[in-house]
């Protein structure tokens, strides 16, 4: 039996992060999306310097870091880039964040022809979205922005106010989108380190099938690409350093529950993620962690040079446990996080992807090996209030009946699809130690959730 549809998620892309280097005194920064040779680099003392920025005016620009030659500088409008040492003046001149009025019109008048601009309080909005689209990112980033900064003050984390204006481009379609960057399939945001812009689109497919579906995920989605630029901005994450994934994603998604409807807001820090949850019960319904190596879930999370969604969801799980359960050890890990400078926290790739260093720095603060932590996140998860962000769309039912020492016996459960379906059902009959001609085996489809689970519970009594 093939269910018609496949439940779409939403991937999000921290653009231009640093990329894992061996370790050592040389650093390349071309693999970095920097035109620079490699070269020893040496971390800033504060300095400004007085250099051009991309339209060839003169500025005075803030030194990030040294890498031979070369001088990686903060320009006004908030990008990083990559400037010969005799390109640049030492200069007393203060730094001076660029205007944002000027700022968006020089925009407009270059990149993006067409688009229009509006300017908040911390933020210059580039856009040809809907009107309402707009609105509503602007609202959520809004609203997000002192929330975010009173939390992590009180983690005890050094915080200021962006130095810079905190750009926002929103694309009408996914075809703009990829013609201003090629991204991989599946991305529809992501947070720019290098720019130091979060970029967009507004229509998707989805937009047509669920539209109540689709502003939920984009909501989340503008909130959590918000949340990684705010971060990179307020002192938290140094740009260019390179934290563990599971806790840069993980701390992302922690910190960007919405809530949609006529009032879209920002929910604030450690609400339950109704789409990360949906992946951990797909995951858990069809993974016997208990068969495997013990731990091996957690450790691979821990260590995983890049994350893919079902990652997402257990960075964000992992990052919710740790802050709610073990909160002085969590607070004490980011401190040190947060030390990290510039192209610091980078270590080697396995051939496997992972850094296997990340779980030092782990072990450290929390002082728990991965098996017992994963033995304590199983429960944890079952407890967590979920709303399944997809329970009007079809789910099918397997309903299992067989002889057991004890007279025959029935199992059920509920699925998004027929492909997690398959997987349950061939985990169950392992783990019974039956084959499919010792059962019986019923699969339907229901058009909602709640008729699914009213068919199984019913079956089942």
């Amino acid at each position: 039996m093939n269910l018609y549809y496949k439940i779409p998620i939403i991937l999000t892309l921290v653009a231009g992060v640093v990329h894992a280097q061996p370790e050592g005194q040389s650093i390349d920064l071309r693999s970095y999306g920097l035109n620079i040779p490699p070269g020893e680099m040496i971390r800033s003392d504060g300095q400004n310097v007085k250099t051009v920025d991309e339209y060839g005016n003169s500025v005075i620009a803030k030194v990030h870091v040294t890498v031979g030659s070369y001088h990686v500088v903060l320009l006004p409008d908030g990008q990083l880039v990559g400037r010969a040492k005799g390109e640049c003046l030492k200069s007393e001149e203060p730094f001076v964040a660029a205007d944002k009025l000027r700022l968006g019109k020089n925009l407009l008048e270059t990149q993006f022809r067409g688009f229009k601009v509006r300017k908040t309080g911390r933020y210059v909005y580039i856009y040809n979205t809907s009107e309402g689209f707009a609105q509503a990112t602007s609202q959520i980033l809004e609203k997000m922005a002192p929330g975010i900064l009173g939390f992590m003050k009180n983690l005890d984390l050094e915080v200021h106010e962006p130095e810079v204006p905190l750009v926002v481009v929103m694309f009408r379609t996914e075809a703009e989108f990829q013609r201003y960057r090629k991204t991989p399939a599946g991305i529809v945001a992501y947070y720019h380190t290098l720019t130091n812009r979060v970029v967009m689109y507004e229509e998707s497919r989805l937009t047509e099938i669920k539209p109540e579906l689709a502003i939920k995920q984009k909501i989340n989605t503008i909130a959590h690409e918000g949340v990684h630029q705010l971060l990179h901005n307020i002192g938290v994450q140094t740009r260019t350093s390179q934290w563990p994934m599971w806790i840069t994603e993980g701390i992302a998604e922690y910190l960007s529950p919405t809530s949609a409807g006529q009032y879209m807001r920002w929910k604030g820090a450690g609400t339950v993620n109704d789409f990360r949850m949906f992946e951990l019960e797909q995951f858990l319904k069809t993974t016997d962690l208990l068969a495997g190596m013990p731990g091996k879930w957690t450790r691979d999370t821990l260590t995983a040079y890049q994350l893919d969604s079902r990652g997402y969801a257990s960075a964000w799980v992992l990052t919710h446990y740790l802050a709610k359960v073990r909160p002085i050890q969590f607070k004490g890990y980011l401190q040190e996080l947060q030390k990290l400078g510039p192209l610091e926290g980078v270590y080697r790739v396995s051939a496997e992807g992972t850094i296997e260093r990340h779980i030092d720095l782990f072990a450290k603060h929390f002082q728990v090996e991965p098996a017992v932590l994963e033995k304590q996140l199983v429960p944890y998860i079952n407890k967590l209030p979920y709303k399944d962000p997809f329970i009007e769309w079809p789910h099918v039912t397997v309903l299992l009946r067989f002889r057991a020492p004890r007279g025959v016996q029935m199992l059920g459960n509920v699925f998004h699809n027929d492909e997690i379906a398959e997987q349950w059902l061939a985990r169950t009959l392992n783990q019974l130690e039956l084959s499919k001609d010792q059962v019986q085996i019923q699969k339907k489809v229901f058009p909602t959730r709640v008729l699914a689970e009213r068919y199984v519970r019913a079956s089942l009594n």
